[in-house]
């Protein structure tokens, strides 16, 4: 679901650092009781959430597709509610990060890509790999990443039609984001943790300014606070 970061849920509930490890066993062949009993139910979790659901989000776009991505827009920027937690805003060269970061991001937001129609192997992968690594981040979701890239639709409706010219590459995009870039992340949230989530915060910011709705109906803009306002729920309890 774009805007529910998964990588948020683990950190607040405490759960972020045994799932990586876990992860990081399995790549490493190390197959132990711990990751095991923590990495199979969260796999079982995720196959039944991803085919129960992705019939329902395909009608729930086609039916009302302003509406939805309104409400995905707003949980998007719900996300900055934890984001913001992590720096020091007072910070001039936070806030010069963050604008630079959002500026670059937007332009790279704009740059011509491939239409739904016309989505090559490698874009596809690329979106896979994007995809996985946002996916363990605190504050941005995989999902939210291919919606902004245009191919978060296409890869539901695969999934509910078994299209394998679509899954084969996301999946190996997925695999590959899993294995090398989500290490890479973790050792720079370690080093430079404030720079880190200033970029995550300029990447939301700027992924929820691509895809905001642009409508004469104004009702559906009151989706987009409900999504801030959901997003902010989730924050306040799961920081009981």
């Amino acid at each position: 679901m774009p805007g529910v970061s998964g990588g948020t849920i683990a950190v607040i509930s405490g759960k972020y650092d045994e799932i990586i490890s876990s992860v990081s066993n399995y790549f490493s062949f190390k197959f132990d009781k711990k990751s095991n009993s923590i990495l199979i139910p969260l796999a079982i979790g995720l196959i039944l959430a991803v085919f129960g659901f992705s019939k329902v989000i395909i009608i729930l776009f086609d039916k009302f597709q302003f509406y939805m991505l309104a409400l995905f827009v707003g949980m998007i920027f719900g996300g900055l509610f934890f984001l913001l937690k992590k720096i020091n805003y007072k910070n001039i060269k936070n806030i010069s990060f963050i604008l630079l970061f959002t500026f670059i991001f937007i332009l790279l937001f704009n740059l011509p890509k491939s239409s739904t129609n016309n989505m090559n192997f490698f874009y596809l992968l690329f979106g896979g790999i994007i995809g996985s690594a946002t996916m363990v981040l605190p504050g941005i979701s995989g999902s939210s990443m291919l919606l902004i890239m245009g191919i978060y639709k296409p890869v539901i409706e695969a999934i509910g039609d078994f299209n394998f010219n679509i899954l084969i590459p996301v999946a190996l995009g997925i695999i590959i984001g899993i294995i090398f870039i989500i290490k890479i992340l973790e050792i720079l949230l370690k080093k430079c943790p404030e720079l880190m989530y200033c970029l995550l915060i300029s990447l939301t910011f700027a992924g929820g300014i691509k895809i905001f709705p642009l409508t004469n109906n104004l009702f559906v803009y009151l989706f987009v606070f409900v999504g801030v306002y959901l997003g902010y729920l989730m924050d306040k309890y799961f920081n009981k």
